[in-house]
């Protein structure tokens, strides 16, 4: 009996899920997740100025911080300058209990883990794709055509890519395999759909914004018969630091997915039809 898109669907994400919770099960995860213990999470207005002066930013912490775990900022690297909360203490009138008020906010600096170097990092549990399936460039020049803002190669490293949510863009780096280029475009993709200006999730917190979109790229390209699995479970693992975030955002997922899935099937009929008139 031939199983309906929900059911399939419903496979896919079952498999993502197991997929991470055997990742979470790893030394190698444990390992990582210890050393990310050190990164404390930056408020919403914070992630935006690291965004804007670095897109491809990720372990982000000041000097002191980054020389506790060993690591020195590379000479000539320009500081992120993020808002850290100037704090008082003031005496409560009724229990005369001394509380910590913030009184505003001053300019510091921080640097990304890329700009840094001196004592090795623990390595997430995260595999490059590699190669191509005949399916993966005909599925490239699709998403080309449908996505609606403009896609950029140029040298995105450490990161593979970027989605750029002020001047709406997406940016590939210009040495992904085929594989790994279309898998980086969906997940700019749906980081497009899911958190730009004004969208449904525009202001959830970054590890989630980052499950959501690599959830949703293993959906679809699983969806072509490309398995992404051992990026994609380690990278969700590594960023959400939650061994059970499949079920806080398992619908997101699937929901998206289905919109990517469909605006594809719409691009290849209007093919179709172009081509048998």
């Amino acid at each position: 009996m031939k199983k309906t898109k929900e059911e399939v669907m419903k496979g896919i994400e079952k498999k993502l899920e197991k997929g991470i919770q055997e990742i979470f099960a790893s030394e190698q995860m444990k390992e990582y997740l210890a050393f990310l213990s050190n990164f404390r999470q930056y408020s919403f207005n914070n992630t935006v100025l690291i965004f804007s002066q670095m897109p491809t930013a990720t372990l982000v912490k000041g000097y002191h911080e980054w020389k506790k775990l060993g690591r020195y900022p590379k000479k000539g690297s320009k500081a992120i300058k993020i808002l850290a909360p100037l704090i008082t203490k003031k005496k409560d009138k009724e229990t005369d209990e001394e509380k910590s008020i913030i009184y505003g906010f001053r300019y510091v600096n921080v640097f990304d883990v890329q700009q840094t170097e001196g004592e090795p990092l623990p390595e997430p549990p995260v595999k490059t794709l590699e190669g191509e399936k005949d399916v993966t460039k005909e599925l490239y020049s699709d998403l080309e055509n449908l996505i609606d803002i403009p896609i950029y190669h140029e040298d995105t490293k450490p990161a593979n890519g970027y989605y750029h949510i002020i001047d709406k863009y997406i940016a590939l780096d210009h040495d992904l395999s085929h594989n790994q280029e279309v898998k980086t475009l969906v997940h700019e993709y749906a980081h497009h759909l899911l958190h730009g200006q004004g969208a449904t999730f525009e202001q959830e917190e970054h590890r989630i914004k980052e499950a959501q979109a690599e959830g949703v790229a293993y959906v679809v390209l699983h969806h072509y018969g490309i398995d992404t699995g051992e990026y994609s479970f380690g990278y969700i693992a590594s960023w959400s630091k939650d061994p059970h975030i499949m079920k806080k955002i398992g619908t997101d997922i699937i929901k998206t997915s289905q919109t990517i899935l469909t605006q594809l099937e719409e691009r290849k009929d209007k093919r179709r039809e172009s081509v048998g008139a």
